[in-house]
């Protein structure tokens, strides 16, 4: 059952003129899987019986001891722009969690977990390394980031420390360096990443052309278990 609380704003990081982290403590704190997401209203709320206008984010952290919810939201429209312009530090929201069925695999402990991200489109993946991390199963996580120039790539530290260099393939398109793979990703990147590729599991997050040309290129391959979400 959703939980519709107030929370506080207790830090606000910029990452980019168009992208911002948030740190939200909910006075109603409750479990929720990692990859679910939220509604998040500028208006008070007392129940949810009235909702206000809202927009839903990725949670971009996992259930902790700290109690507190990461968000990363891009300023993409209307609503995105209000919470650049109102929401700083000490600010109060509403948000009601948590949905969504893009959740790490239930039945099995075993298989490589491959993520496929665009962009921003990495945030619920930063909820699946924590709760991996906490189950001690990170290594099966591998992670496949493209973006379109270096300084694109969000909690890029976070990520190189939680992932070895064979967990975490960087991919840039519009920008050449020494750092990362100078192209978009693949079908055979995303093939070769697994370790049994037909028993993997596969969650792609990124534009709705990003999601549905990685879904048909998989499904090509007979693969069954894929996952899509989106955030754009």
């Amino acid at each position: 059952m959703a939980v519709v609380t107030q929370a506080e704003v207790l830090s606000v990081k910029e990452h980019t003129s168009e992208i911002r982290e948030y740190i939200l403590k909910p006075d109603k704190y409750r479990r929720f899987e990692a990859g679910m997401f939220l509604q998040l209203s500028l208006e008070e709320v007392d129940s949810s019986d009235y909702w206000p206008e809202s927009r839903t984010f990725s949670l971009a952290s996992y259930y902790n001891k700290e109690k507190v919810i990461r968000l990363i939201i891009k300023k993409v429209g209307r609503y995105t722009t209000r919470i650049f312009n109102e929401v700083e530090k000490g600010s109060e929201v509403t948000i009601k969690y948590a949905y969504g069925d893009f959740i790490l695999p239930v039945f099995d402990q075993k298989n490589d977990i491959i993520c496929l991200a665009g962009g921003t489109g990495v945030t619920p993946f930063f909820s699946f390394i924590e709760a991996l991390e906490e189950q001690n199963e990170l290594k099966r996580l591998k992670l496949l980031y493209s973006a379109k120039k270096y300084e694109d790539f969000i909690r890029l530290d976070y990520l190189k420390d939680k992932l070895n260099n064979a967990q975490l393939l960087l991919f840039t398109t519009q920008e050449k360096n020494s750092k990362t793979i100078n192209r978009r990703i693949s079908k055979k990147d995303v093939i070769n990443s697994a370790s049994n590729y037909q028993e993997a599991h596969y969650y792609i997050c990124g534009t709705t052309n990003f999601n549905l040309d990685f879904k048909e290129k998989l499904e090509a391959e007979n693969l069954k278990n894929i996952y899509l979400d989106q955030w754009e």
